[in-house]
């Protein structure tokens, strides 16, 4: 096993590891619980962190820089002309609902 991603937001973590899986690239999970030793260890040292097997890595260090090069789509709310990422179903600002919601 070797480690693939880190970062100190878990939801990113668990993220990376849902869009390997996707590509039937099974991750690990590590540090989910680790925060309680952040006081007696390098912050870095407990941050959630994402192992994958070593037959793997190649492919999951590819895909992962194609994630990190892809622009996010940004669409604009007819209700008040806000920007908007593409993970929105509605607008942050007005509540509107997104033109690809509907």
């Amino acid at each position: 096993m070797e480690k693939i991603f880190t970062d100190p937001n878990i939801m990113l973590v668990v993220h990376v590891q849902n869009q390997l899986q996707a590509e039937d690239i099974v991750g690990e999970l590590r540090n989910v619980y680790a925060g309680g030793a952040s006081g007696s260890l390098a912050f870095t040292e407990v941050w959630p962190e994402l192992w994958i097997d070593e037959k793997h890595i190649e492919r999951a260090e590819s895909l992962l820089k194609k994630l990190n090069s892809e622009p996010e789509f940004v669409w604009v709310c007819a209700g008040c002309t806000e920007e908007n990422a593409s993970s929105f179903d509605y607008c942050w600002h007005c509540g509107e609902l997104a033109p690809s919601a509907t």
